[in-house]
């Protein structure tokens, strides 16, 4: 069973009676002057464990939920005939302070298709959209050796990847498909060529292996034929920019089609990595 306190932290019960513990006391004044100074709840997490103040007997180690029972327990504040440790101030201030830093940006529709292809530029991890730093959003890289994180509003964003976007509009010929595999292809499917003719010719190969040669190499010939259809859709939209300027329909085709991954820069700049593995990239400074 897990260690639970009698009394909230920063109060100890004397003489029968609930007084301020001389030194957690002024462990809830520093978290809560910290927190109002700008400190996050991790770095004073990491804060207090480093000063090596407990919270529970068993483990030295603090975490942000340990940090925001403190900010958000109201007996500090002198209520239910607790001592007071916390002017009603620094209390209002506090929960104030923690509703700006969660305020939640709402992920603009523009942003939809960008936010599944967006990717770490640096080394190709996922980018996850975050807005708990007072509101404003950062893309974090996914990948736990890399951590990079890039601050763009999605305004500054859709913006970037318009601006793209309309660049590989004005060079349609970049608009091709992937490389063929064949050659990979062909090099299996003559293998297990090879296999079933040298089984035939053993013949003391039990007929239910011959069938499972047989069928093998049929599904490696056939289901690794390439799908025409991104060709297809690629030479569509080619013809459709040969034909007049991308409007705003035509840019979101070429963003679904054409664009494999939106690479997200340390220099808060974006490139496109198409489908054919050419990078659509700024070719002038950018200023986010």
């Amino acid at each position: 069973m897990a260690w639970q306190r009698k009394t909230p932290f920063g109060y100890l019960i004397q003489d029968g009676l609930l007084q301020p513990h001389p030194q957690e006391a002024d462990t809830v004044r520093y978290i809560f002057g910290q927190y109002l100074a700008g400190a996050s709840l991790l770095a004073i997490a990491e804060s207090m464990t480093q000063q090596g103040i407990r919270y529970h007997q068993h483990t030295a180690e603090w975490n942000k939920n340990m940090v925001k029972r403190i900010l958000e327990n109201a007996k500090y504040t002198g209520a239910e005939g607790c001592p007071r440790l916390v002017s009603d101030e620094d209390f209002a201030a506090a929960q104030h302070q923690r509703t700006v830093r969660n305020t939640y940006a709402p992920l603009a529709t523009e942003i939809r298709p960008i936010q599944s292809k967006a990717v770490c530029a640096r080394c190709s991890g996922r980018m996850a959209r975050g807005t708990r730093s007072h509101g404003r959003v950062h893309w974090k890289c996914q990948n736990e050796g890399c951590g990079q994180s890039v601050s763009l509003s999605d305004e500054t964003l859709a913006g970037l990847v318009d601006r793209r976007l309309r660049e590989l509009a004005q060079a349609p010929h970049l608009l091709t498909a992937p490389g063929s595999q064949r050659a990979e292809v062909d090099m299996e499917a003559i293998r297990l060529r090879n296999e079933l003719t040298m089984a035939l010719n053993r013949g003391a190969d039990s007929p239910e292996y011959i069938k499972t040669l047989v069928l093998t190499a049929a599904a490696q010939r056939y289901s690794r034929l390439p799908d025409p259809t991104p060709a297809h859709d690629l030479e569509q939209l080619r013809v459709r920019l040969e034909q007049g300027p991308a409007n705003a329909d035509t840019l979101a085709a070429l963003l679904t089609t054409a664009v494999r991954t939106v690479r997200l820069t340390p220099e808060k700049t974006v490139e496109l990595e198409l489908v054919n593995g050419e990078i659509i990239t700024d070719t002038k400074e950018e200023s986010a």
